[in-house]
């Protein structure tokens, strides 16, 4: 608890507005650095205290998290310019790169292992051949065996599925199965269980309360 005492900026009854916002910038500071959950909470109902007061501080509360909110929006501005600058960079490289390949290629001589390479004071650069990839030019026209099919459907229409089969097709179905994953349909459960019916493992969580600026 002292340590968190020695986060929260010392409380004066008679703040001025100006200091208030001072005061909830440093609260929210320490917020940032608190780093045991007594140390938050002690934080969070110093806050609480601030909207306790007038009008005029509970505004500049309500203009703390707006500041709040812009400087998030800042923040995705600002990683989506670094984004821009990360891709150029990116181009910048990959283009200088396959220059040198070409030159290396073409000017560089062979060693006695057949790798052509450049030679610097510290340093060299010297070009591999890539491993093969395949390119698919008709996903139509290529035939089903070197396809995989992906689909979705109800667990109970798969086990439906598979409690048709006899046990030896069932084996080899499910050895051919390469991923299988089961995700719950959310949307269908809320439905049945906001009817008042029960599901094994799933319960509805009521929503919680959250904060509305106007």
């Amino acid at each position: 608890m002292s340590a968190a005492k020695e986060l929260v900026p010392t409380r004066n009854n008679s703040c001025t507005l100006y200091e208030l916002e001072g005061t909830l910038q440093a609260l929210a500071d320490s917020i940032y650095w608190a780093e045991e959950p007594s140390s938050r909470e002690l934080i969070l109902d110093q806050i609480g205290q601030v909207l306790q007061k007038t009008k005029e501080k509970r505004d500049a509360v309500v203009a703390f998290l707006r500041h709040c909110e812009q400087q998030q929006a800042f923040a995705d501005a600002e990683i989506e310019r670094i984004r821009k600058r990360k891709d150029l960079i990116a181009r910048v490289q990959a283009a200088l790169e396959n220059r040198i390949v070409q030159v290396i290629d073409q000017f560089a001589a062979s060693d006695r292992k057949g790798i052509k390479r450049l030679e610097g004071n510290f340093s060299s650069m010297r070009i591999q051949k890539n491993p093969d990839s395949v390119v698919i030019t008709d996903e139509q026209a290529l035939p089903a065996t070197w396809k995989d099919v992906v689909l979705t459907i109800p667990a109970s229409a798969w086990e439906g599925l598979l409690q048709r089969l006899d046990l030896e097709e069932r084996d080899v179905l499910e050895k051919q199965v390469k991923k299988s994953e089961f995700k719950p349909d959310k949307r269908a459960i809320a439905g049945e269980l906001k009817k008042g019916n029960e599901i094994p493992g799933a319960d509805l969580k009521f929503g919680e309360l959250r904060l509305v600026i106007d």
